[in-house]
């Protein structure tokens, strides 16, 4: 059926955004199926109740692999209602209490489902899934698949079952899909998928849209104490001796490797992308840097959302698990450097102690009471 076809119908049935109707457009023209890939807040729970609205029972049963998450779940269930109230039904859970007779009647029903991976694989594995009814399967976290991961090996047992049903994968986390060595290829092969989709928010239907119903965002900015700036400033001059150390040896890119990029989230996936082909011939003091750079990292991010307490107690169960050991192992004599480092070390400690704990003298009045 053509584009147009599909278009008319999604805006005659369902109130959805145009760009998901695009979306949708494009995956209906290819029966292999394919991989979508949605900048993160584009609503994927919409997008899919908006696809799965278009099954109907003659074209066998769609099976949607559990999310981890269940608030997603729920969302879909949401917007399936809020759609189209009239052919409003809620997809069946498959889960292990059903019996397998009730599971293999749910199957051949035609109708929409959710299954855990867990249980998908073993009713294959044991033929009590006929693959040769099923229309296709949906797969929500298209981030975490590898090529050792369940969903792989379904996707590879439903092929060799049933080469005309349909495989399409979701995923919202745009940034997950960049960590590794070509993630979103590798993706793609072990689920035998053949078509990409990116849909970011500069593309030019998701502009137009977020554009018709722009947001009032407000700035609202809590200024950090002094102790905190003290924190932030040890932490800065920990990661600069760190990041030091690391350009000595040569295996990265120098340029990349400086105290302001280090603030932002994709840096530890920048150092381990140029890192990860030759891991294995690195040695342990340049892996412990990686790992005290993405602890300097956390130490960053949770010093503006914790509370004062929290924080000293991820701080104490740091110094318990460390021991400073990495400081022990870099320097066997104690030089300038390695000077600054521990003062540094120990100021964050410090200002964290102080920011906890407040001396309070009490008023000598009340002090018979």
């Amino acid at each position: 059926m053509s584009k147009r076809f599909w278009k008319a119908l999604l805006e005659s049935a369902f109130g959805s955004l145009q760009f998901h109707e695009h979306i949708i457009t494009e995956l209906l023209e290819d029966t292999n199926g394919g991989l979508v890939i949605l900048s993160s807040g584009l609503s994927l729970s919409k997008l899919i109740s908006s696809l799965l609205l278009l099954h109907s029972t003659s074209q066998g049963t769609l099976l949607i692999l559990s999310p981890s998450s269940a608030t997603l779940k729920s969302k879909i269930n949401f917007h399936l209602k809020t759609l189209n109230p009239q052919f409003y039904q809620v997809p069946v859970e498959i889960t292990v209490d059903l019996p397998v007779n009730h599971r293999h009647s749910l199957y051949s029903s035609g109708s929409v489902c959710f299954i855990t991976p867990r249980i998908l694989i073993v009713d294959l594995l044991t033929n009590k899934l006929p693959a040769s009814i099923i229309s296709g399967l949906i797969i929500l976290n298209a981030h975490s698949v590898s090529e050792t991961s369940t969903e792989a090996f379904i996707v590879r047992i439903f092929r060799s079952l049933n080469r005309s049903a349909f495989v399409r994968v979701f995923s919202d986390r745009p940034q997950a899909m960049v960590s590794g060595f070509a993630k979103a290829e590798r993706t793609m092969k072990c689920l035998h998928i053949r078509k990409l989709h990116l849909w970011p928010r500069f593309q030019v239907y998701v502009s137009q849209e977020l554009e018709q119903d722009p947001p009032d965002v407000v700035d609202i900015r809590v200024p950090m104490s002094k102790y905190m700036m003290g924190i932030q400033k040890a932490i800065v001059e920990v990661m600069g001796a760190c990041l030091k150390e690391m350009r000595k040896t040569n295996k990265v890119d120098v340029e990349d490797l400086t105290v302001e990029n280090g603030l932002f989230k994709s840096f530890d996936e920048i150092v381990r992308r140029q890192l990860d082909p030759i891991w294995h011939t690195l040695g342990k003091q340049t892996k412990q840097l990686v790992s005290d750079l993405k602890t300097l990292r956390k130490l960053l991010d949770y010093l503006v959302r914790y509370d004062a307490v929290t924080y000293l107690k991820y701080l104490d169960t740091l110094r318990v698990s460390e021991s400073f050991r990495s400081i022990s192992e870099k320097k066997k004599m104690i030089d300038d450097e390695a000077l600054g480092f521990i003062a540094n070390s120990l100021g964050i400690f410090i200002f964290a102690l102080v920011i906890a704990y407040h001396l309070v003298i009490a008023d000598p009045k009340y002090e018979a009471n």
